[in-house]
């Protein structure tokens, strides 16, 4: 009982000290082009919320670590500046992201991870417990010239059921988040993404007799939730209204 209790302890300890840590102003980035084709850069900022320095390290891979997407062991066309500096007790920062390239797709998004590790350069005091905390978040590319209202992209995913899987198609050049996924009633943790111009096959529902009906949400580039899409029995292929 005593362990059980210290273990306790301990996590709160941990989640005050996340808490307090370093706060990302974004839960992802989008780095868009001006009509010129051209960007100077996007910024993401960083706070500080406890009373001791924090060393911040930065740096952008390609591909993604979401399910529906691909790792990819090409070198990252962005650079991250300060890729490491000190930000101290209740202060606020940014780091500024650059793309040194001009041949990336142009008729589609392209999908990067961003890495963020705040690791905690105070002292320990004799009632907390200081954590490295590292975060994951998608850095979109996306030229200026895509056809289609990034707003509607979930909207225009289809879905198809065969004998064991469950194929969704993506026919926009916008990667989309799915979130709050239903089938058949039940909820698909940690959905992941669905790639421009892609299908991708799923295992979700395998039930011979059941109906599957389907409701999706999706995340817009603001880490706002949409409106809810609805699929019914009848309905796959077919591009389907948020429901009112």
């Amino acid at each position: 009982m005593r362990s059980v209790c210290l273990l306790l302890l301990a996590l709160l300890c941990v989640s005050s000290a996340v808490q307090a840590g370093v706060v990302i102003g974004g839960t992802r980035v989008v780095y868009g082009e001006n009509k010129s084709g051209k960007q100077s850069g996007v910024s993401l900022s960083l706070r500080n919320n406890s009373d001791f320095p924090w060393l911040i390290k930065s740096l952008v891979s390609s591909g993604g670590v979401w399910p529906g997407t691909v790792k990819s062991n090409e070198k990252s066309p962005f650079i991250i500046t300060p890729p490491l500096f000190v930000l101290k007790g209740g202060r606020e920062s940014a780091v500024r992201i650059i793309n040194l390239q001009d041949d990336l797709p142009q008729d589609r998004e392209s999908l990067f991870t961003l890495t963020i590790a705040s690791i905690p350069s105070g002292k320990m005091s004799g009632n907390s417990v200081q954590i490295a905390v590292r975060s994951q978040l998608k850095l979109l590319y996306r030229p200026a010239s895509l056809k289609g209202n990034v707003k509607e992209a979930y909207q225009k995913l289809r879905w198809k059921r065969t004998a064991k899987r469950l194929i969704i198609e993506n026919p926009t050049p916008y990667y989309v988040t799915l979130f709050d996924v239903q089938i058949n009633g039940h909820p698909i943790r940690n959905a992941g993404m669905v790639a421009p111009f892609s299908k991708r096959e799923t295992a979700w529902c395998q039930q011979k007799n059941a109906a599957c009906p389907i409701s999706w949400k999706s995340i817009n580039d603001y880490g706002g939730i949409t409106p809810a899409v609805s699929l019914r029995a009848g309905d796959t292929w077919g591009a389907i209204k948020p429901q009112s």
